[in-house]
């Protein structure tokens, strides 16, 4: 069971044991300490997720590649996004790393009406990866 299961459950046998018989009144207030408690899971859960991505540095790399692509999409400078991408393609020593900013690349190169070079990009990460 995980730790949001975990909470929730025993959030909802404290409430039930204390709370006695219930009336039609209570049951509003039960309902609002269940969402309480599902909207504080989805929180925990978040934290969990962000640690996760945080702790591990491919995971990390990731997401910044990400999030620094849809900046730049977002500002309309995807020649940048391009660049960034390329110069990780080539120098990072993380082969998930490059995985991933190949298939990145691949797609904002695609976007930008330039399918001929994403297709010899993600051929030559294809052809890096069954060596």
């Amino acid at each position: 069971m995980t730790l949001r299961g975990k909470t929730r459950l025993v959030a909802l046998v404290v409430v039930t044991l204390a709370a006695g018989p219930v009336h039609a009144a209570e049951m509003d207030d039960l309902g609002k300490m269940e969402r309480f408690i599902s909207v504080m899971q989805g929180y925990y859960g978040l934290i969990e997720a962000v640690h996760n991505v945080a702790s591990d540095p491919d995971k990390a790399a990731i997401l910044q590649l990400q999030k620094i692509g849809e900046i730049y999409k977002n500002r309309g400078d995807r020649a940048e996004s391009i660049a960034v991408l390329t110069d990780v393609v080539e120098r990072s020593k993380s082969p998930t790393v490059r995985n991933a900013a190949a298939i990145m690349l691949a797609d904002a190169l695609n976007e930008t009406g330039r399918a001929t070079q994403a297709v010899e990009v993600l051929k030559k990460a294809l052809d890096s990866n069954l060596k």
